[in-house]
């Protein structure tokens, strides 16, 4: 069943929907988007890291519904506002980690 998130953010609000559980392909996009970003290293900016993890993002998201961005790519992602952009994509990176590792179908412990 598909993962609906609610964004964080001011100025993107809105919601993602994320394929959950992810096909062999997603999974794969997100593993090869976070082993290209982590071959960066020292050497690259935080715009070199957030542009070589936006592939694995998009190929998991199966609906992008922000204010302000349209169906957005790589290639098209907003960059800035700078603080913005990052809040943004650092949130998109946590809640698609979580469903590469399962974490939203652990049951709730105070449940």
């Amino acid at each position: 069943m598909p993962k609906v998130v609610i964004s964080p953010s001011l100025r993107w609000p809105g919601q993602v929907t994320l394929s959950s559980p992810m096909s062999l392909p997603q999974a794969l996009a997100w593993e090869k988007a976070i082993r290209n970003a982590q071959s960066i290293g020292g050497e690259g900016t935080l715009t070199d890291y957030n542009y070589a993890v936006l592939p694995g993002i998009c190929a998991c998201v199966e609906k992008w519904e922000l204010e302000g961005i349209d169906n957005p790519t790589p290639d098209t992602f907003p960059a800035t506002p700078r603080k913005d952009s990052v809040e943004l994509i650092t949130w998109l990176m946590n809640e698609v980690s979580r469903v590469y590792v399962g974490e939203e179908e652990k049951a709730d412990p105070n449940g």
